[in-house]
């Protein structure tokens, strides 16, 4: 799991800018690239602030997509955001801070990469996560090997793709600048399934509860696990006939339990949308948490079915280093 692209911004007092703020009504500035001969970066210079936004992967050791390196792996919110400021500072020779408190990071992507047993078994798995929605998630976005939820928001948003497809589109372009990698390695990166946090400016601002420079990767891997575990549920949980005893031990009493699971029926029969509007909102919510509690992800909701891929998913390993798939794949 690594930390990807980010935003961030830097405000000095002593910028003086010769312009009647009262006659602004909106302004706004284009994104310019940065490119030496291994890494790109954009930026964009406004009345009040520098945008820097990219890769920290793609500034840390050889540029490796897909499992980053230095404090890009380490998830060091700080180490990133002070190695994109110097490689601006350096190829626009302007002084910048490294100081973390002169920067305003507006958006943080968490990724993680579960390992399956081949690309198609990847591909089976998205088919699945495409049907995922409800509650937190709303399918925004399909293209080809890549399923967005909720793309747009600036709360949360999540992404899921086969990594190996998407590296070899990389690996065709001609302005690729990052790590090379052989045929072996781009065979095994075919089995990762890539899945991809997104936090917004709205969660960084309402939800992180601390400055930017305070989170950890504890808290990061936290966020990453609550957002995409929910989505899949419980491994326990592996075939249709396993629902109604678990949703029974689940609910406080057997009325609330049979109501739950005739709630998981109609949602089977008529799907998500239309269960929920013969329901009021707080019987709703409740029915919810039975069901979630039972062990039933929101994939298995959604289709009012036990997911037959699920377990395989969960059960698939989160790798986290070269080194690490190697092992699991030897």
């Amino acid at each position: 799991m690594r930390f990807k692209p980010t935003e961030v911004s830097h405000g000095s007092d002593d910028c003086f800018f010769l312009i009647d703020r009262d006659s602004v009504v909106y302004e706004t500035a284009a994104w310019e690239s940065v490119r030496s001969d291994s890494h790109q970066i954009a930026f964009r210079v406004g009345s009040d602030a520098l945008w820097i936004q990219g890769s920290p992967a793609r500034l840390c050791g050889s540029g490796d997509a897909v499992f980053g390196e230095g404090a890009s792996a380490a998830l060091d919110l700080s180490g990133c955001v002070q190695r994109m400021a110097a490689f601006v500072s350096q190829k626009l020779e302007i002084p910048l801070s490294f100081s973390d408190s002169c920067w305003n990071v507006t958006r943080i992507d968490v990724t993680g990469n579960l390992l399956l047993d081949s690309l198609e078994a990847v591909r089976e798995a998205l088919r699945i996560l495409r049907n995922c929605e409800g509650g937190r998630y709303r399918v925004s976005q399909q293209a080809g090997d890549t399923v967005y939820w909720s793309h747009k928001s600036r709360l949360r948003s999540g992404k899921a793709y086969a990594k190996g497809p998407h590296i070899r589109y990389q690996l065709k372009k001609e302005d690729y600048s990052g790590r090379m990698y052989n045929m072996d390695e781009q065979k095994l990166i075919d089995r990762l399934l890539r899945l991809e946090l997104k936090l917004g400016a709205q969660w960084l601002r309402e939800r992180a509860g601390v400055p930017w420079f305070l989170l950890t990767r504890q808290d990061l891997i936290k966020e990453w696990e609550s957002y995409f575990f929910r989505m899949i549920g419980d491994s326990a949980m592996t075939k249709n006939d396993d629902v109604r005893q678990r949703i029974n031990a689940a609910a406080s009493t057997p009325s609330r339990a049979a109501s739950a699971y005739a709630c998981f029926l109609l949602i089977r029969e008529h799907g998500w949308e239309t269960a929920k509007s013969l329901h009021s909102k707080p019987t709703w919510y409740r029915h919810l948490k039975v069901l979630r509690d039972a062990g039933l992800g929101d994939a298995d909701i959604s289709a009012g079915n036990v997911v037959s891929f699920r377990r395989r998913i969960i059960e698939s390993q989160n790798v986290e280093s070269w080194s690490h798939l190697f092992s699991l794949a030897a």
